[in-house]
């Protein structure tokens, strides 16, 4: 089994055709590896811009990438027929999902089709090397970070170039490779399911009286003695996230509650945490925004749509 780690680097443009901005692909950058994690190959390939003509100052800067490069570069179908026969059948691996999404976007807008021809099976690196790392699940792990927390040199990579960034993703990848533990996030991406969950918008709900919301996502417990904490005043809609005043009747202890929920494909996603609160506040205090962001308990609860 071979696996193909893709990085790509797109400027973000406006589209006459679709009125609105689209993040159009301006290089491919991909190294394929046997499964001892030794390089087979790389790919390499500028696209040139036919949508925007000319890349951004922002991206130009964050990149190194002049429009003179680009000038001499593929159009978008020739770099995808070129990857797709370079490729063949491995497996393909990308740090997070941005890029498997700007692949989709510039295939409906280019090839007039969102599947991916190229994109059977896949990992998304990223979760694998949060999982890992057991890095934090209320936060996502930058590929930085990543090699940062597993001790690898950066001085010889360029940050923002696609054949770098897919060359710094293995080296996370090695650090933490064991074929058992790497299979269960292998997906099956040839299916309509895979693509209706890669392209599903996460969306946070702001509305308490969205059914979907239990009662008892609402409650909270006392930290220093575990029994149910009574709610003072109203919930207050801030940052996207509902808090309110608690008090333990049992033990006198006050606390800020904070709750947020996020509508995934799988289902309701319902994050609770517990900030700090002054013993003479009896409410959720007017400056809430200054209450230290020190989480003391995090809850975290998964419910499937019906």
């Amino acid at each position: 089994m071979n696996f193909v780690i893709l990085d790509l680097e797109w400027n973000g443009t406006y589209s006459r055709r679709l009125k609105g901005f689209m993040n159009e692909i301006i290089e491919f950058g991909a190294v394929k590896v046997d499964d001892g994690l030794r390089v087979v190959d790389t790919f390499d390939a500028l696209v040139r811009p036919q949508v925007g003509k000319k890349i951004s100052g922002k991206i130009k800067t964050l990149t190194n990438i002049t429009n003179e490069e680009l000038a001499d570069g593929l159009q978008f179908m020739q770099a995808m027929s070129r990857f797709r026969k370079w490729m063949g059948e491995a497996v393909l691996m990308t740090w997070g999902t941005s890029d498997i999404l700007a692949l989709i976007e510039n295939s409906r807008y280019f090839c007039g089709s969102e599947r991916i021809p190229f994109l059977r099976q896949y990992v998304d690196l990223q979760n694998y090397c949060e999982q890992m790392l057991h890095y934090d699940d209320t936060k996502q792990m930058g590929l930085s970070t990543s090699a940062q927390l597993l001790g690898i040199n950066e001085a010889d990579i360029a940050h923002h170039r696609a054949m770098d960034d897919s060359m710094l993703s293995l080296r996370c990848l090695r650090k933490l490779y064991k074929k058992e533990t790497l299979l269960p996030f292998i997906q099956n991406a040839g299916t309509d399911a895979f693509y209706e969950k890669i392209t599903f918008k996460t969306m946070i709900i702001c509305d308490l009286s969205n059914p979907l919301i239990k009662r008892s996502d609402m409650m909270f417990h006392c930290e220093s003695c575990g029994r149910r904490a009574f709610r003072e005043g109203e919930w207050q809609l801030k940052n996207k996230s509902y808090r309110a005043g608690f008090f333990c009747r049992h033990c006198g202890s006050r606390f800020v509650g904070r709750v947020q929920f996020k509508l995934k494909y799988d289902g309701l996603v319902v994050k609770k945490c517990v900030l700090p609160c002054k013993e003479e506040d009896k409410s959720l205090p007017e400056n809430t925004a200054e209450l230290p962001a020190r989480i003391t308990r995090f809850k975290r609860a998964a419910r499937p749509l019906l």
